[in-house]
């Protein structure tokens, strides 16, 4: 990829072990934006979603802002987010791309909300076109516009990001399922559960319970169908509430 040196590929291949080390349900939590603040250097970086149910968005940011976010310019975002051109699209956008400085600072969107918070640029990278789930990248900076080896880098990491986002997604899917399967569980099966967690085989807890081993057996195929899960380890971390892989 034309532009780009060892350095920037030496950075891309960081941020993508630290996000391929992500097991819980947010895809790019703040160890994985401090490392794409160290690729691309910037004030804030921060990552919407809006995930299935919630009824708003969830945003996970590294760095600090050279202005308060408040009430106001909360609001005010809302009231002129139809000056942003930033909408869905493929591949990373900045402001520069559609307007001039000049006026861009005759916008509402910067007199109320950017200039606030100290914001001059931004690059915004979307993770589908369509703008699925609201799933976006957000880079601001104040003293330097965004340049074509920023676009570069976005363009190299995104196939890999979109991956990540989805393996979350998935998770997300499969700790919804097993939360409420575990509500579905029979005494006998968070009994047969429990003795599980402690390490007993299925004939061990058959000799404790005085039943066989094929009805325990059986017994877990029902648990692991209502958990939505295919092993010991998952249902368990699923009755427990705990973050590990549970599939």
């Amino acid at each position: 990829m034309s532009g780009l040196r060892e350095s920037d590929y030496l950075g891309a291949l960081g941020v993508l072990r630290e996000a391929g080390d992500v097991d819980g349900t947010s895809p790019f939590p703040e160890p994985v934006l401090e490392a794409l603040r160290r690729l691309l250097p910037c004030d804030v970086v921060a990552y919407h979603e809006k995930f299935e149910g919630d009824a708003e968005r969830t945003i996970v940011w590294s760095g600090e802002p050279r202005g308060a976010v408040t009430p106001d310019v909360h609001a005010a975002g809302v009231r002129y987010w139809h000056q942003d051109p930033m909408t869905p699209a493929e591949g990373a956008r900045k402001y520069s791309d559609f307007f001039s400085r000049r006026e861009f600072h005759r916008l509402e969107l910067y007199q109320e909300v950017a200039r606030p918070v100290g914001v001059e640029y931004m690059m915004r990278l979307w993770f589908s076109p369509r703008g699925d789930r609201e799933a976006r990248l957000e880079f601001d900076r104040a003293d330097q516009d965004f340049g074509e080896r920023d676009r570069a880098v976005f363009d190299l990491l995104l196939p890999h990001l979109r991956q990540f986002s989805r393996g979350a997604a998935r998770r997300r899917r499969t700790y919804r399922q097993s939360s409420e399967g575990v509500d579905q569980l029979t005494p006998r099966e968070r009994q047969i559960l429990h003795h599980v967690a402690r390490g007993k085989t299925n004939a061990e807890i058959a000799w404790q319970l005085g039943i066989s081993a094929e009805t325990i057996r059986k017994h877990l195929e029902n648990v692991y169908e209502k958990l939505g899960v295919h092993t010991r380890t998952g249902a368990v971390a699923a009755l427990f509430g705990l973050d590990v892989d549970i599939a």
